[in-house]
């Protein structure tokens, strides 16, 4: 079976009368290849202090940094940190991994602005971002993006990675709370125009995501682009050249979880 196939086959509530009247989508590492760039921004920044770090050792270092080893972005969106501070203390466990002394305190901001210009010369969508919404736009099916992100700092990420297209935007701080909580969810529905019940979302955590967007009333689906993700939902798909397929004649999907 092709991906859309097996997507389809696990995905429970298929009596479910609901129709897919818009999309919602995540954006990082979901539309932007954030990791990718967050990657190579850190191999850049630490070309000089980790040049006598072994290759193997340096990348797997590079990942954990890309993948948030340190827990730190979720203290952020708790309010625990500021985003400077999640950065520096991600930086800090790179360097100890690494076995080495961190760029003193004093110097932390001047690192961090460096790697941000980095990054952003290097965001870009996934291959296949502008096929979907391409097919998208051709159904007639609106759609948009909700981040656990500043609103401004992601409108400013899809601009440079050339997706401008995405008009709709909620951000953590427009909506009053990150992901999963329901507020991010709903407020996408209402620009959107268009019902809880009937709207996908898709993104590539499966707490803050998918059992967000369930438990929030809509529909939800899991990109898993990583072949080591691990994961536990069955209600997911590898690409999004998957998605327009699942709801082609707008089918419905997935039962929405109906709040307690």
């Amino acid at each position: 079976m092709d991906n859309a196939t097996n997507a389809l086959s696990s995905l429970d509530g298929l009596a479910s009368a609901a129709r897919v009247e818009g999309v919602l989508f995540d954006i990082d590492d979901t539309l932007v290849d954030l990791n990718s760039a967050a990657i190579q921004g850190f191999h850049l920044l630490t070309a000089e202090d980790f040049e006598n770090i072994p290759l193997v050792a340096r990348e797997r270092i590079a990942r954990d940094y890309a993948d948030d080893g340190a827990g730190a972005y979720e203290r952020y969106m708790s309010g625990e940190l500021t985003f400077l501070g999640q950065r520096v203390e991600r930086i800090k466990r790179a360097y100890a991994l690494a076995e080495l002394d961190a760029p003193p305190a004093e110097s932390m901001g001047e690192w961090c602005d460096a790697y941000e210009r980095a990054v952003r010369s290097m965001w870009a969508p996934f291959p296949d971002v502008h096929r979907c919404l391409d097919e998208l736009d051709a159904m007639g099916i609106p759609y948009g993006a909700v981040s656990n992100n500043v609103e401004s700092y992601q409108r400013g990420k899809l601009s440079a990675s050339g997706l401008e297209r995405i008009s709709v935007l909620v951000g953590s701080d427009t909506a009053g709370a990150p992901k999963p909580d329901p507020r991010p969810f709903h407020a996408g529905c209402l620009l959107l125009g268009t019902s809880i019940g009937a709207t996908l979302y898709v993104g590539d955590n499966p707490v803050n995501d998918v059992q967000g967007a369930r438990e929030a009333g809509l529909l939800g689906i899991l990109l898993n682009r990583a072949p080591d993700h691990k994961n536990g939902s069955g209600n997911c798909i590898e690409n999004l050249a998957s998605l327009p397929l699942l709801i082609t004649g707008n089918a419905g999907l997935l039962r929405p979880r109906t709040p307690e």
